[in-house]
């Protein structure tokens, strides 16, 4: 907990530094004018600040530092309401599969049920079928199967199974007791070198089929998704632009469809560094 306080003001004060020094001597100085008028009007006030000058400079100054740390403080979790609708947008800091909630997990084109050369078990494709099938691929394949039964799958010559693609956007939904897990297919997977690629226009596609399946199929529960885009199959552009686009996608899709009233981005503690998460939350809050 202490470490994640030292860290937090560590990157605070290396992104918004001037903003800490000027609302700093912003509120110190509203406290002398605010001292210069009552000294002006009351002989009582003008007498205390004389008689207690150092027990006032250090209030002035332990005021200033709060204002400090408040304003450069960087914060493990936002959340915005959505204009126009009853969704709530959260961002934090966390673990995808520690949410009680929905998950929207990215997979590749494919499907795949393999942990190993295709599916990397570092992944959270990876992780779900090692920590919430037990790494069973067979069971993990089956529920696949069964929950793309009606969507159309293009046959590949490809050297393991399966031999079936699907569309980008194609979501299968698969229960997890009281929850659903919606795995959209957001990446191309090469058929002789299985690496998975995406890019932006493929990622906001992908999006939108997700996000379609979740109104159709989720009956109003709240969904958790990761900074998809951000791992194997990664799209190759900045976390924090990821966040934005994924957020804009949100406030598109919701807007003009609708969401979930709750709607959690849970991101990597790895990506703490690199993002803002406090911008994403000051740019929609003005709107």
């Amino acid at each position: 907990m202490l470490g994640g306080a030292v860290k937090s003001l560590q990157i605070g004060v290396g992104r918004r530094w001037q903003i800490g020094i000027a609302q700093a001597l912003s509120v110190a100085g509203a406290i002398w004018l605010i001292t210069e008028i009552a000294t002006k009007v009351s002989d009582r006030a003008e007498h205390w600040v004389k008689d207690h000058g150092d027990y006032y400079s250090a209030i002035v100054l332990a005021t200033a530092a709060i204002w400090f740390i408040r304003h450069i403080y960087e914060v493990r979790s936002v959340s915005f309401n959505l204009p126009t609708t009853n969704t709530k947008i959260e961002i934090r800091y966390g673990d995808l599969f520690k949410a009680q909630t929905d998950w929207l997990i990215g997979v590749g084109e494919f499907f795949d049920s393999e942990v190993g050369q295709v599916v990397s078990k570092n992944s959270l494709h990876g992780k779900l079928i090692n920590n919430v099938y037990n790494g069973d691929a067979s069971l993990f394949r089956s529920l696949v199967d069964a929950a793309l039964v009606n969507a159309k799958g293009t046959g590949v010559p490809r050297s393991i199974s399966p031999r079936l693609k699907y569309d980008i956007g194609t979501t299968a939904v698969l229960t997890n007791g009281s929850h659903k897990i919606f795995l959209v297919a957001m990446s191309r997977t090469h058929p002789d070198t299985h690496k998975a690629s995406s890019d932006v226009p493929t990622l906001w596609v992908a999006l939108r089929g997700a996000l379609e399946s979740i109104h159709n199929h989720g009956n109003g529960a709240p969904i958790s998704l990761p900074l998809i885009g951000n791992g194997q199959s990664s799209v190759n552009i900045d976390p924090q632009h990821l966040l934005r686009l994924i957020v804009l996608a949100l406030v598109d899709y919701g807007r003009k469809v609708g969401l979930p009233n709750q709607v959690s981005i849970i991101v990597p503690e790895d990506c703490f560094k690199m993002l803002d998460i406090r911008e994403i939350r000051r740019d929609w809050r003005k709107r």
